[in-house]
């Protein structure tokens, strides 16, 4: 009788750590799959994508009320800047009349860029003790090459990318700028160097050293033209940098919505570099180039095809 017991006793011990390793299995294979899913979700979120969402016709002037803009600028300084009275910042309200309607040109200095994952220049604008953030649209996204001010966009970031290094730099050396652009509020959400009112410069229009005296404005680090433009069927590109060897780079044409048509790997120069390509299978309209430099934006400028 005992053994009988005994037998039973072990058999039950048997049969709930079968049903206790089940249930644990269970629950780590459910605990994986969730952490898998949500790693995914993550990649999803940080993959690079041209152009935002959030009230993105506002930040690239193309919304109903881009006519109410006054163009001519306020001057200020960024402590002047992050003492303006804003509203409560939302991702959904249109242009905001009496703040996001009025132009500055701000005197600072650059301390920190990256590029933001919708393809932005981000620029952390700084005083030595206030800072806000000023952001330019990538040219060659839809929207923002949809809009009438595209072109200040493109001579905008070709100052960024000769005075700055391509990518994210942390530690911009640069003497004091003057940057001018429209005034808009953003959510925050994480954003280095934002404002404390949530003002940010956005979109940035125009960027220019604040003191030229001791600068050889006339001289660039890189100089870039294609011709003839319009064009027919042959262009001509010409590239003279003054500072690096053109090394891995490449000719990227857009069409006006922002599509990539058509990459071109261009060959080794020591500094100066002519180049002529073929076109002519383009339809007639707007074209944006872009020549980059192991995959880094050096240059972006636009032509006509005839």
């Amino acid at each position: 009788m005992e053994t009988k017991i005994t037998n039973t006793i072990s058999k039950s011990r048997k049969l709930f750590l079968v049903f206790a390793l089940f249930l644990i299995n269970g629950i780590y294979a459910q605990q994986n799959q969730s952490l898998t899913e949500s790693e995914e979700e993550e990649e999803k979120g940080e993959a690079i994508q041209c152009g935002g969402v959030e009230r993105w016709s506002v930040k690239v002037l193309t919304d109903a009320a881009v006519n109410t803009i006054n163009m001519t600028p306020i001057n200020a300084n960024v402590a002047y800047m992050v003492n303006i009275v804003t509203p409560s910042p939302s991702t959904t309200m249109p242009r905001y009349a009496g703040v996001e309607d009025k132009t500055y040109s701000v005197t600072c200095n650059i301390t920190i860029k990256k590029v933001e994952t919708d393809n932005d220049y981000h620029l952390v604008l700084s005083d030595g003790t206030n800072t806000m953030i000023g952001e330019i649209p990538d040219p060659t996204c839809a929207a923002a090459a949809s809009s009438a001010f595209v072109n200040d966009y493109i001579a905008a970031r070709n100052f960024i990318d000769a005075h700055i290094a391509s990518g994210n730099v942390s530690n911009v050396n640069l003497p004091p700028v003057i940057v001018y652009g429209v005034a808009f509020v953003d959510p925050p959400h994480g954003q280095t160097g934002k404002a404390p009112n949530n003002l940010e410069i956005h979109p940035i229009l125009n960027v220019q050293f604040a003191n030229t005296t001791g600068i050889n404005t006339g001289t660039e680090i890189l100089k870039v033209s294609v011709f003839p433009n319009p064009v027919n069927d042959k262009l001509t590109l010409q590239i003279d940098s003054k500072v690096d060897k053109l090394n891995d780079c490449e000719f990227q044409i857009f069409n006006a919505l922002g599509g990539l048509v058509k990459t071109i790997e261009l060959p080794k120069a020591l500094g100066s570099l002519e180049y002529t390509l073929d076109v002519d299978n383009l339809s007639t309209g707007f074209y944006y180039y872009r020549i980059t430099k192991a995959g880094k934006p050096l240059y972006e400028g636009k032509f006509i095809k005839s």
